[in-house]
């Protein structure tokens, strides 16, 4: 999880009170100054006494956090962002079983060298979901692979064919429990399960 704030934020010309929130790919601002700000627009940040200035594409931001938390969030920022291959968990020494036909490029790069065909090898079950058919194999294949974390691969906002809630839903009543989610692309996103402990 990220970090949350109730801050003064300085941007594009106006100033108000708003509620920010560092997330792993992006800054948000809700209240009288709504923004979604990547992460990887930002070009430079500093702190000056209790305000963290940044840079983004061609604007500043300027939020008043307090000293101790714009050092915080300053801290995070300095940190490189986790490749989607790192948020997966895979890598040559603990590969995926995939379930599904990888589509999206930038799933299908953080999977390179990190596939496995023997579900018995593997570390990680990634289960592309494009409909409830394949939410359906994908329980039984977890099923039969209870080592192993599911991600379960999906599509969001107008690229959804399975809502969250239906996955969500479906993977609780097969004894599952979501502990973590992940933006994959534009395109898709995941969450992963794993089988409750009995």
């Amino acid at each position: 999880m990220g970090r949350e704030a109730v801050a003064v934020c300085r941007w594009q010309g106006e100033t108000a009170e708003v509620k920010a929130l560092l997330e792993g790919h992006e800054i948000i601002l809700r209240g009288d100054i709504r923004a979604r700000i990547s992460r990887a627009s930002i070009s430079s940040f500093l702190v000056e006494g209790e305000t963290l200035f940044l840079v983004a594409g061609d604007q500043q931001l300027g939020l008043e956090l307090g000293q101790v938390e714009a050092q915080k969030w300053a801290a995070v920022l300095g940190k490189p962002l986790p490749t989607l291959a790192e948020k997966l968990g895979v890598d040559a020494l603990h590969p995926a079983f995939v379930s599904g036909e990888v589509k999206d490029a930038a799933l299908a790069e953080a999977l390179a060298g990190a596939v496995t065909n023997a579900p018995d090898q593997a570390a990680i079950l990634i289960a592309i979901l494009i409909d409830e058919a394949d939410l359906a194999a994908a329980i039984k294949l977890a099923r039969a692979m209870p080592h192993c974390p599911i991600w379960c691969i999906y599509g969001k906002g107008k690229h959804a064919t399975v809502s969250d809630s239906t996955i969500r839903s479906a993977m609780r009543a097969s004894g599952f429990i979501d502990n973590k989610t992940s933006s994959v692309s534009e395109r898709m996103t995941a969450t992963r399960y794993r089988q409750r402990a009995v």
